[in-house]
């Protein structure tokens, strides 16, 4: 278990590229080249690369252009969700530590090689070998591959991993051009200029441009390919790359947030937005008493408008989701309704705190959460709130206001719980509680937000939810922090709200970000647990649902949800992509242009 936590961990620094450049091949002339750059070409753009080698290669927005030129076994589709690529069929062991691979017949190189498993073995043992290849994480489990004949091989992993497929998404390379060529010798220009994707390297002309011609014997063609080529300028960095598209000089380009815009309401582009990786979220600190109380949480969680704050906060440039996994995934669960904005059921659950808190200081044995207690009360909640509406309080689903709190003792909500209640305890609940001694309760209470100062968004959302708070009487104080006073305040839990931003694993695995919010529950783990062993889609479908179930349930955390990733397409351009954070140019084999 500790090697697949390992594994996740390593996961995150998937497709972290920096920067380089190098010199090596000369193949035309940049004169000649050059003034052949016209319409006819779809015009893209990558930084100045260190090799194309795709293995060595470290750079992302190289990676985007190599992706054309390169395939792998399996990819993520525009939804996150995972397709077979070169991989004619597979079939998973009942340990999932094998997965058995026949390849597709018709799969060539582009000099017309037949591409075999040794070349996936091959692949392996270059990324195996080289420990700062951006892909080294994902062959962190494999043991080993077994080669049966040309088409067939064996993937064995040294542990059982649920998400074992999605890590098979390493670029392919040919073992008849790189098998014993040293290592500077493998970074060359001239020795990567072979692939087996959508598109043949015609020109490279070292740190100023390539031309990128269609591969017609291309095994997954249809009837929708376009013929034109694609001209690929090289550039210093990432601010060339948005104003040469800017200028129009270059069709399509990845942007970031803070330059798109430049971009809207301008009508000579088109943007087509996609969800990416980077994931914001509030973290409670449990090591406060109030948060560790699930009716505190609760209060808290139908206290904060997250709609707002994806509005007014983040200018509807996230998509607001309840779990770390992108919304469109297979796994996602979107029909389980969140605990949304509602300062009743708010106000309610702040007096039901008032309640289960006080029992934790006369005795750390009580179960105010018992039958007859939060699950009634809850009941009551629900019922009072059902028909009301007003401009400040907002009414919830039936789904939502379905708070079946879990009655089992965990390390968290143990302030919860409790054997010995004496008739008047179990006669009284939150009704009975009175607004004065709510605010009793919170008068000596200030939670303490923070958030990294450098991110404006998160600094917004934090107003917000401190005027949250502030509706419905609980004080709060906002401390804005750099990145090195964010880690600090986190390492000693220097805060009680943290407000969170993390870039989602390569794999579908949401282990890695539950596993940093600090909540200990045995239920959980067993779920955790079982998710890392599920042996079909289906299991993982089912153990993830009910993850998000008792995610909300004990209002473990805030999710804001997925940040929206940008790419601009110049208006000549007709048709879309279908981008995802790995393959930012899918689709453009299919993309027209005006004449």
């Amino acid at each position: 278990m500790k090697k697949v936590v390992k594994l996740i961990s390593l996961l995150l620094a998937m497709m972290v590229f920096v920067t380089g450049c190098n010199s090596d091949t000369d193949i035309k002339s940049k004169e000649e080249q050059t003034s052949k750059k016209t319409s006819e070409y779809i015009n893209l753009t990558m930084l100045r690369a260190t090799t194309i080698n795709p293995i060595l290669n470290t750079d992302k927005s190289v990676s985007y252009i190599l992706d054309l030129v390169y395939d792998s076994l399996f990819e993520f589709d525009e939804n996150y969700n995972i397709q077979p690529k070169l991989v004619e069929s597979y079939s998973i062991s009942s340990n999932n530590k094998k997965i058995n691979i026949t390849l597709k017949d018709n799969i060539k190189w582009h000099d017309g090689e037949s591409l075999t498993a040794r070349d996936v073995k091959y692949t392996y043992e270059l990324i195996k070998k080289n420990k700062d290849s951006a892909y080294n994480s994902l062959v962190s489990n494999i043991s080993g591959i077994t080669v049966h004949g040309n088409k067939e091989l064996t993937i064995n992993f040294e542990d059982s991993y649920s998400f074992s497929l999605e890590t098979l998404i390493f670029p392919i390379v040919s073992k008849s051009k790189l098998n014993g060529l040293k290592d500077d010798d493998l970074e060359l220009a001239k020795n990567n200029l072979i692939g087996s994707g959508a598109y043949k390297i015609k020109t490279y002309e070292d740190r100023d441009y390539m031309i990128l011609e269609p591969n017609k014997d291309y095994y997954d063609l249809n009837k929708d390919n376009n013929n034109k080529e694609v001209y690929v300028k090289m550039v210093p960095d990432s601010e060339s790359q948005t104003e040469m598209v800017l200028s129009l000089d270059s069709d399509i380009s990845k942007v970031t947030l803070g330059s798109i815009s430049k971009f809207i309401d301008n009508d000579n582009f088109i943007i087509n937005k996609y969800q990416g990786k980077d994931y914001d979220y509030v973290m409670f600190n449990y090591d406060n008493k109030y948060l560790k109380n699930l009716d505190m949480r609760k209060a808290i969680s139908f206290a904060i408008d997250r709609n707002s704050i994806i509005r007014d906060a983040y200018s509807n440039r996230v998509k607001l989701s309840n779990f770390p996994l992108n919304s469109t995934s297979n796994y996602y669960d979107s029909d389980l309704k969140p605990l949304s904005y509602n300062t009743e059921n708010a106000q309610n659950y702040l007096k039901k705190a008032v309640l289960s808190l006080s029992d934790i200081d006369s005795s750390q044995n009580n179960d105010v959460n018992s039958a007859e207690g939060i699950n009634n009360t809850t009941n009551n909640i629900d019922s009072d709130n059902k028909d009301k509406t007003d401009s400040k309080k907002k009414t919830v689903s039936d789904d939502n206001n379905k708070d079946n709190t879990d009655t089992t003792s965990n390390a968290n909500d143990k302030d919860n719980t409790s054997d010995n209640k004496n008739d008047e305890q179990e006669k009284r609940t939150f009704k009975d509680v009175k607004h004065s001694e709510v605010k009793e309760m919170l008068k000596d209470v200030t939670f303490k937000i923070i958030v990294n100062k450098n991110n404006t968004e998160r600094v917004k959302a934090a107003n917000i939810i401190s005027n949250n708070l502030d509706e419905i009487g609980i004080k709060t104080e906002i401390k804005d922090l750099n990145e090195d006073e964010m880690k600090k305040a986190l390492d000693e839990k220097d805060y009680d709200l943290a407000l969170m931003g993390c870039e989602l694993p390569a794999v579908s695995d949401a282990t890695y970000v539950l596993n940093q919010l600090g909540y200990s529950d045995k239920k959980l783990d067993k779920y955790l647990k079982k998710l890392q062993n599920a042996t079909s889609e289906d299991e993982v479908k089912k153990i993830y649902k009910n993850i998000q179930k008792y995610v909300k349930e004990k209002a473990i955390f805030i999710s804001f949800g997925i940040l929206d990733d940008y790419v601009v397409l110049n208006g000549r351009l007709k048709g879309n992509l279908n981008s995802n954070d790995f393959n930012v140019y899918s689709g453009i084999n299919t993309i027209k242009m005006d004449e």
